[in-house]
């Protein structure tokens, strides 16, 4: 096998990495053990486990979000979602209320999701 030919296996090896870690996975299904969400205007805290956590889930897995662009830099938000599994954390910033931020990508969605964020944390 040739120099180019490993290059290039090594090359679609990184390319198809990138694709899954940003294209296809669904930052909103997900299973983690605890969830913390985060009121950017006060600061609050609201943490979710066992049965308000698998609500919230079966809420925000109705989403269907879709990629809208690259997101480098973030100067307020709404609401941070923190999803805690074996020591591993994975956050979501909500923009607006069908726009959210997960990593450098910014993604738009067929639902409200503030107003799932507002049903949980009202009623800690």
């Amino acid at each position: 096998m040739g120099k180019k030919a490993r290059y290039g296996m090594i090359a679609a090896a990184i390319i198809g990495i990138v694709v899954y870690m940003f294209v296809l996975r669904n930052p909103l299904k997900q299973d983690p053990q605890k969830i913390i969400i985060r009121n950017g205007t006060t600061g609050e805290e609201t943490i979710l486990i066992e049965e308000n956590k698998d609500q919230f889930m079966a809420k925000l897995s109705e989403a269907e979000p879709k990629i809208s662009g690259f997101h480098l830099w973030t100067s307020g938000y709404r609401y941070m979602i923190f999803f805690e599994d074996n020591g591993r954390t994975r956050d979501i910033t909500t923009k607006g209320k069908n726009r959210f931020v997960s990593g450098i990508i910014e993604y738009t969605t067929d639902i409200d999701i503030i107003s799932i964020m507002e049903e949980f944390t009202s009623s800690k």
